[in-house]
This record gives C-alpha cells, structure tokens and sequence, in this order.
C-alpha cells in the first residue's frame, strides 16, 4: 500500500508539472501558479506528532501580486486512518514591506475528516538583523467555539545562504508557545495553562531544477518542552523528521 501511494503522488506531480500553462494565458490573468510534493518520516505540528509512519503532503498555490492562496493536504498511511486524505488546509495571506519589516497577515482554516474544523488568523513578522533574520508569528484561533481566543506564537532566528547552481540553504530556531485555551483544546485536556510548549530547529537545502523545479531535502527537529502538553498529546519528548519536498514554479 505505501509503494501504491507513492507512485499515486508521484503520478500526480508528473502530471501536474506537465500541465504548465501557455505564455498568453498567464500575461492575461497575471497569476502565478505552483505546486508541491512533499513527503515527511511522520507528521509533526507544532512540537506534537500526529502520525508514527511517513505522510504525503502535497500543496498547491495561486498568487496574483502580494495575495496568495494555498490548499495544503496530508495523506496518511498511519493507522487509523491509513491510506486516506484526513486533512485540507486553505490559506489566504497578503505580503508586504512595511518599514523593513517584511508582514505577512493572513487565515488559516483546517478541515478534517476525524476532527471539528477550525481557524486561524495570524501576522508574521520578520526584519534582517545583520546575517540573520529575526521572525516572529502569532496565531489567534476562531470559528469553532470551543477553540475561540487560543493563541500560539514563536520566535526566532533565521539564516539563509546562496550556494552554488542557484542553490539556497535556509535554517532557524524558533521557540513556540501556546495560552491555556489553545492548549486545551488542541491537546484534548481540559485545564492546561499557558505553556512554553516547543524548541524547533530546521533546515534545508532547495537545489534549483531546469525549468521552474525544485528539489528541497529538509530535516527539522522538535523539542516538547512542556511535560503537561507532553502527556496530554501523548507524544514523543521530541521529534526528528526527515523529508523531501518537490516543487514546480509555473512563471
């Protein structure tokens, strides 16, 4: 069954980069499309595992100017839900540099097909700071009652270098945190407070393909800081995923 899914997902990819729209059509709608392939060891977000197996999870996005629009989906291959799309997550973000900061506003909603649907607005944030680059992002959760007013946040440092053939390596450090609502809803435990809740260290190399393709190896880790969101998630006190995400750039 993993073999048949990954040659699903890689059919589907071929089929998407071969799907490239002409010249006249994108000089007429001005609109920028690309698409993503990325399989990961297992499903970790924010500092908790959803899966024990590897996931498929590809994306797709259209962008006109500073707007974009992106559909994110996961594919399990975990048990109970094997061999199924369980999530779709669609964002909506707006771009722009505001006093060298770069800000990004936007919303998340999450729909799943074992869990109540959910959303997130958010603002992220980040300015250079000498060699590296200071991010931070907020989330505040709506929509769904039981979730309204959780928040979660991070912080951190981020590094870029150009390597050689186009090729860019990029990593960061971030520390998140989540207040009492956002924790006891997500971890399914009533009464949590507000918790410095995950270390997470990533990195990645995105080597530049013919054409608008991409091949981006990336390897992050994710320190469960908080026994209490620990025990609750009932997850590993920490987290190391592999992954290799293609993508293709339609411009």
């Amino acid at each position: 069954m993993k073999k048949l899914s990954a040659l699903f997902f890689a059919a589907g990819l071929i089929a998407c980069l071969n799907a490239k729209p002409s010249v006249a059509e994108e000089a007429q709608t001005g609109l920028a499309v690309s698409s993503e392939l990325d399989i990961v060891s297992k499903y970790v977000w924010r500092g908790v595992s959803l899966s024990k197996a590897e996931a498929y999870q590809p994306s797709v996005n259209l962008s006109k100017d500073d707007l974009s629009l992106n559909a994110w989906f996961n594919y399990s291959v975990d048990k109970p839900r094997r061999s199924k799309f369980n999530e779709l997550d669609l964002t909506l973000s707006y771009e722009r540099d505001v006093a060298g900061f770069s800000v990004s506003p936007g919303f998340i909603l999450y729909t799943f097909t074992y869990s109540p649907h959910y959303g997130e607005a958010y603002v992220k944030l980040s300015h250079p700071a000498a060699f590296l680059k200071i991010v931070t992002d907020h989330y505040l959760s709506m929509i769904n009652d039981s979730d309204a007013g959780g928040y979660y946040g991070d912080a951190g440092l981020g590094y870029e270098k150009s390597l050689a053939n186009d090729s860019l390596f990029t990593s960061s450090a971030l520390l998140g945190w989540g207040n009492a609502k956002f924790n006891s809803f997500n971890y399914l435990a009533s009464g949590m407070s507000s918790r410095l809740n995950v270390l997470i260290l990533d990195a990645e190399i995105a080597f530049k393909m013919r054409g608008g393709a991409r091949v981006r190896p990336h390897l992050t880790y994710y320190d469960t800081l908080s026994r209490e969101v620990r025990t609750a998630a009932g997850s590993e006190p920490d987290n190391l995923v592999f992954g290799i995400a293609a993508d293709y750039d339609f411009k």
